[in-house]
């Protein structure tokens, strides 16, 4: 088995998402050149490690924009930032990992501003990448283990 096609798109995942949470934190926007740059790095990747599974991950990155994309067209809580870094996500964990990313997400995010709502009267927007980067960080371990691959079987065929 290629643990490339698992292990490469996570790390750079990794590496796009801290300063993507970071700014959105900070702006409230997430930059295109960063979501679409990844995007494109990870599909790369995948292309050319597994392109027999290029498909599915296209379907459930393709799934997470739209699910975004129609929850941001109907109310004011996502941005379209929002919605291509969901896309992102989806081309990272594939299909049913983008589901337990959403949920993880969604539910992090629901007890941080439950949090918030007890410390404050007013109701602040928060930036929601931060929680969508953290539901994919427990999301994929969590598949890495239910595809029987361990980390280190992962880390090994790197070299």
């Amino acid at each position: 088995m290629n643990h490339k096609c698992f292990l490469l798109p996570f790390i750079i995942f990794l590496g796009f998402s801290l300063p993507i949470s970071i700014i959105d934190i900070k702006t409230r926007r997430i930059p295109d050149i960063l979501s679409v740059s990844c995007f494109f790095l990870i599909f790369v990747i995948r292309l050319y490690h597994s392109p027999e599974t290029v498909p599915l991950f296209l379907a459930a990155s393709l799934f997470a924009f739209a699910l975004f994309f129609c929850i941001a067209f109907g109310t004011r809580g996502l941005g379209f930032g929002d919605v291509k870094f969901a896309a992102v996500i989806g081309l990272v964990c594939g299909f049913p990992g983008i589901l337990a990313a959403l949920l993880t997400a969604s539910v992090l995010a629901l007890l941080a501003a439950l949090f918030l709502s007890l410390l404050r009267r007013k109701r602040d927007a928060i930036p929601f990448a931060p929680f969508l980067s953290a539901g994919t960080f427990i999301a994929v371990p969590f598949l890495y283990s239910c595809a029987g691959i361990l980390p280190g079987q992962v880390f090994l065929s790197l070299f």
